[in-house]
């Protein structure tokens, strides 16, 4: 670890209620909450000296790509920095680097998502179209790449067909190294620990 290293973890768009209670209400679904995978990550980087920082957007379920690109705003991302995106997290990542040209040091995508979520069917059941127009209406190129000293990671599992086609096509404009895991869905925050994820932020 270089002195100055920090990390961002940025979770992703969760439905506003689960069983009619609101996510924010919901302690586990606080991505700071170490009984959760991204909290369990966060406080094992600390204890290793890391400083680790997981942003929480406001509303997320309907907030705007402008509200998420904010709360990035709000930070320090340099070339010391180690960002992991979670589901749309991931997409918003992409494009935050795309646009703002900012050259970090790794790149860890969760699971990302991409512009096919507009016309996926699943997504337009639960989300109004006007909204996925709004969010996904940058295309993600690929030039990110090059601002990224040590690579993009790309973590995905084997049960999710939508987020399969999202890295086949990340895998036509960009080089990611990919990790596949069996089982995993969407990785919820239900799952408690993460260690592949640890190892390769450390690695």
């Amino acid at each position: 670890m270089q002195q100055n290293d920090h990390v961002i973890l940025l979770h992703g768009r969760m439905p506003e209620r689960i069983d009619g209670v609101l996510v924010a209400d919901i302690p586990i679904c606080n991505p700071n909450n170490e009984r959760n995978w991204m909290g369990w990550t966060k406080k094992r980087l600390e204890e290793k000296g890391y400083l680790v920082i997981c942003p929480i957007v406001p509303h997320e379920w309907m907030a705007s790509y402008g509200e998420w690109k904010k709360e990035l705003d709000a930070l320090t991302i340099d070339e010391d920095t180690i960002l992991v995106g979670l589901s749309a997290g991931g997409y918003v990542l992409l494009r935050y680097l795309e646009q703002s040209g900012k050259k970090v040091k790794k790149l860890i995508l969760v699971a990302p998502c991409s512009t096919l979520e507009k016309t996926d069917p699943i997504s337009l059941t639960m989300l109004p179209a006007s909204f996925l127009n709004e969010f996904y209406t940058y295309e993600i190129t690929g030039t990110a790449e090059q601002q990224i000293d040590r690579g993009i990671t790309i973590f995905i599992s084997d049960d999710r067909e939508l987020m399969l086609k999202s890295l086949e096509f990340y895998k036509t404009i960009m080089h990611p190294k990919v990790i596949q895991l069996e089982n995993f869905g969407h990785f919820s925050f239900l799952i408690p620990q993460f260690p592949e994820l640890l190892q390769e932020i450390l690695h």
